[in-house]
């Protein structure tokens, strides 16, 4: 399990903005290694993890692209029924609220992995230990 960055970027809700977010990315030569799209009426929000969250931000800086960003954690699960309800009883248990998740391109070994963003990073990672 790690800590990493992700960035939020906020879109407007059209055909071609998620083309222009991974030509940005590309052209910082910046690799995706997770993404989520969540979208409302007019803006759609992108969750990314980036492999190298410092050239990700200037990139996005430089095309005008506001976005947050946000520590979260990922965590390597063995690919079988259960795993995922351990960590979220874990975490629960703990009194730590979990926010969102969702996967990576990255399953490596049979392992799944998964961005986790709860309310508290520091407590989680402790608690998963």
């Amino acid at each position: 399990m790690e800590k990493a960055t992700q960035l939020s970027v906020a879109l407007e809700n059209v055909p071609g903005q998620l083309s222009r977010l991974c030509r940005v990315m590309a052209q910082a030569q910046v690799n995706i290694r997770g993404i989520s799209v969540s979208d409302s009426a007019d803006i759609s929000t992108i969750r990314l993890i980036a492999s190298d969250p410092s050239a990700a931000k200037t990139a996005l800086r430089e095309a005008g692209l506001s976005f947050v960003s946000q520590e979260v954690l990922v965590v390597e699960l063995e690919d079988r029924p259960g795993a995922l309800e351990e960590v979220a009883a874990r975490l629960g248990d703990a009194g730590l609220n979990v926010l969102y998740i969702y996967g990576t391109g990255d399953v490596v070994g049979g392992k799944a992995r998964l961005v986790i963003r709860v309310d508290d990073v520091n407590r989680a990672r402790q608690t998963l230990r």
